[in-house]
């Protein structure tokens, strides 16, 4: 088994679109609270997630500790991007320890609905491609999207992704069934 513990915690400042700054950091145990908020209130705001407006079930201790995890671990990173130190946007990587699929990992990624078409999704994965890089470990990244989430699909094609695959029902919302995209991307 392989284990790395990096303590990366890359910050960067970009401006965006409409001139406002959005600070991207590796999370840590202290944003909890806020990220408890912030997953309940993305989760309400569109059914592109995997999860709704109750957020994910997990107390502040459980957050705390999933986070403090993640801040320490070069295979599940997860950046938040702030605005006057307002959680707008996650990214997070989940990866595997084991040797044979170490330089995979899966991606994922939220913008808060009001904080759209600001290029906030490029500047996320941006950041994160420049982690990965750095840390020089993970070369094929996976995502799942919905097939009818053209405006992410864009983004992700943009970024280098490709579709390599289809899951049939993949999520149920509302007793409807949802196909996902597999898409791909090496860096």
């Amino acid at each position: 088994m392989m284990i790395l513990k990096v303590k990366v915690i890359m910050m960067k400042a970009y401006t965006l679109l409409n001139g406002e700054t959005l600070i991207i950091r590796s999370v840590q145990k202290t944003d909890a609270s806020n990220m408890l908020k912030y997953l309940k209130t993305v989760g309400g705001e569109s059914d592109n997630l995997l999860f709704g407006p109750e957020g994910v079930p997990m107390t502040l201790e459980q957050e705390e500790a999933f986070l403090d995890a993640q801040s320490n671990n070069h295979i599940h990173p997860m950046f938040i991007g702030l605005i006057d130190q307002k959680i707008v946007s996650v990214i997070h990587l989940s990866g595997s320890t084991r040797k044979r699929v170490a330089h995979l990992a899966e991606m994922g990624i939220s913008v808060l609905q009001s904080y759209w078409n600001q290029g906030i999704g490029h500047r996320m994965m941006t950041h994160l491609f420049d982690y990965i890089k750095e840390v020089g470990i993970i070369f094929t990244l996976h995502l799942r999207v919905r097939t009818d989430n053209i405006f992410a699909i864009k983004l992700y094609q943009k970024m280098g992704f490709s579709i390599v695959g289809i899951l049939h029902h993949h999520t149920r919302i509302d007793k409807e069934y949802v196909d996902c995209y597999i898409m791909e991307c090496l860096i």
